[in-house]
């Protein structure tokens, strides 16, 4: 229910908006205002509303502003947009990107995790003298799970590897203490570890690029507490009661002094971690640092005093993740509780302490998933955080939520009278606020499940209304002989182009160039790929066409109205040098001999 259908706040603002809540109408020259909502800031909810008023969004592409909370802006107050995409987000927008996919193994890691946690695959590996405590299947099946993840979705090897090898970490602590030995059992275990994931899937690696460049401080752009909490606040809420109940209701031992120690100095470290970059960023790139500089209007000086500034004015964001991450380490860093089972060798599952220090784990790396993106991001395409928080929050959604289902269920099994029945409100109100999403965007997604072209899974029905011609050039393309076929480039988005390969699954010469780069690490491997396309359609001269496609090997041309439309066509070449295997309507498929 948190991980899959529970969403953000941000349906719950478009219903109050919607509603004309926070505004106020002017009765003299009939507009709205309201310092709610620019305070706010969210884009199109800063917006009057549109009468007559109702309770249902009804604006183009409503659902869409809650994968886009964040707003960052820079020294110059130019918006830039940060996107914050959370699960149902992605399952509405059919959104079948390697971050969606690799769920179910994150998933798988973290059960490896706890596997690990709770003692198991016992046994011992002899490592040139060192010894390993976990046998070679536990081994082997967490180097395979690990290597997966890396393979699915890069990003998620972080997650899938860090509590791996502090699961394992956190075992030995609690059987034999805290000690120097710890960071011999986490090398131990996360180099070898490592570096078999890599062998098990090297074939991956030998192709593998990435439009990684590095880590780049962030300066300029800390999260707004209230932006924090639209985005977050439905998995806050039970976070914080539970962290609360274990405080006050439960009376969990915790060591506040390392809590407060490693919460308070993670920040200082992050922000000084930051700066650090910076210098060295201005040393090493002086000139792209000197001209960003420039850019924004402001000296080192100024720059430095104007940032900090501003992260002190957007202090509640930090308080709020502070307040979660200095209490859930002080419980991860807290002695088992050694009281709660005659036998706990064996009934493990009675040793509330020691299972809510796993939890504590999964919070702890939740949380800092969400501070991390405040003070660095990795350097990309994009030129800002986008991209890392995209990422770093959809990682944080899965296991805080799994951190709020359980504090839940925790709260509601062992609260009693006045407790349970206000907590029970509570967790009701925020399952309501965080389903109005997957509700109301499901019923504007399918026109309240009444498809004006009835059910189905497959796009190509909608190709046959609109576009019979295309339909069945691409039906004659499914069934013909395998080959590279050209058709038109675009831009990313539009759904004119890259649109044959899509639906027929041959290979074409280029698609999306964006997302090819992105793919890629660059736009080095297009070469003049987009540029060579144009000139094959649009050249008069048949022996300069007939060279670009013997390079790229082509063996069918495709011209359809996207590449009627798009490009000064010169189609005549075709039609006395290639033969037309295919014609109906405005599309016509050429083969090349």
């Amino acid at each position: 229910l948190f991980l899959l259908l529970v969403s953000n706040l941000g349906a719950l603002l478009e219903v109050l908006h919607r509603y004309g809540i926070f505004w106020v109408k002017d009765p003299v020259t009939q507009t709205y205002s309201s310092k709610f909502w620019t305070w706010l800031d969210m884009k199109e909810l800063s917006q009057p509303p549109m009468e007559p008023l109702q309770w249902a969004p009804e604006r183009y592409l409503w659902w869409w502003r809650s994968s886009r909370v964040l707003q960052d802006y820079d020294m110059r107050n130019n918006p830039l947009e940060v996107i914050d995409e959370f699960p149902f987000f992605s399952f509405l927008l059919g959104d079948l990107h390697p971050h969606v996919l690799a769920i179910p193994f994150t998933l798988l890691a973290i059960a490896v995790a706890l596997n690990l946690f709770l003692g198991g695959w016992r046994g011992s590996i002899n490592l040139f003298g060192a010894r390993l405590n976990i046998n070679l299947e536990g081994f082997f099946f967490s180097a395979l799970v690990l290597g997966g993840l890396a393979f699915l979705n890069t990003w998620d090897i972080l997650i899938g590897a860090v509590l791996i090898v502090l699961a394992y970490v956190f075992l030995r602590a609690r059987e034999d203490g805290w000690s120097w030995s710890r960071l011999e059992d986490l090398f131990l275990l996360g180099i070898p570890l490592g570096l078999v994931s890599i062998v098990m899937y090297l074939p991956f690696y030998f192709g593998f690029s990435s439009q990684a460049g590095g880590i780049l401080p962030n300066l300029m752009y800390p999260t707004r507490g209230m932006h924090l909490w639209v985005m977050w606040g439905t998995l806050f809420v039970p976070i914080l009661t539970y962290l609360l109940y274990l405080w006050i209701g439960e009376r969990v031992r915790a060591n506040w002094k390392v809590g407060f120690s490693f919460g308070l100095g993670f920040i200082l470290l992050l922000w000084i971690f930051s700066w650090l970059l910076g210098v060295i960023g201005y040393y090493i790139e002086n000139d792209f640092v000197t001209a960003y500089l420039a850019g924004q209007g402001m000296d080192i000086p100024t720059f430095f005093r104007e940032t900090t500034l501003r992260r002190f004015s957007y202090i509640g964001g930090l308080v709020t993740m502070l307040a979660i991450l200095i209490p859930s380490l002080a419980f991860l860093f807290s002695s088992p509780n050694k009281q709660t089972t005659e036998n706990e060798s064996q009934i493990i599952d009675n040793r509330p302490s020691a299972i809510v220090q796993f939890v504590m784990l999964l919070l702890t790396l939740g949380i800092i998933l969400v501070i991390a993106p405040d003070f660095a991001y990795l350097r990309d395409q994009f030129g800002y955080r986008i991209n890392t928080v995209f990422k770093f929050y959809y990682q944080a959604w899965v296991v805080s939520s799994l951190v709020a289902a359980f504090g839940a269920a925790v709260l509601l099994q062992n609260l009693r009278g006045f407790w349970n029945f206000s907590y029970s409100v509570l967790i009701g109100l925020v399952l309501f606020a965080g389903l109005l999403y997957p509700s109301l965007s499901l019923m504007t997604k399918t026109n309240s499940f009444k498809p004006s072209a009835g059910y189905s899974l497959d796009d190509l029905d909608r190709i046959k209304r609109e576009n019979p011609d295309e339909a069945a050039a691409i039906e004659w393309l499914r069934t013909a002989p395998d080959g590279i076929v050209l058709e038109l480039v675009g831009d990313s988005y539009n759904p004119s182009f890259g649109r044959v390969a899509t639906y027929t699954g041959l290979q074409n010469v280029l698609g999306w160039p964006g997302h090819e780069a992105q793919w890629r690490g660059s736009y080095a491997p297009q070469g003049s790929r987009r540029d060579d396309i144009l000139v094959i359609y649009t050249t008069s001269n048949w022996e300069t066409a007939r060279l670009l496609l013997e390079k790229y090997e082509v063996r069918y041309v495709y011209v359809g109205m996207t590449e009627r439309l798009y490009s000064p066509l010169s189609e005549e070449k075709f039609i006395v040098h290639l033969t037309p295997v295919f014609q109906q309507g405005n599309v016509t498929i050429y083969e090349v001999p």
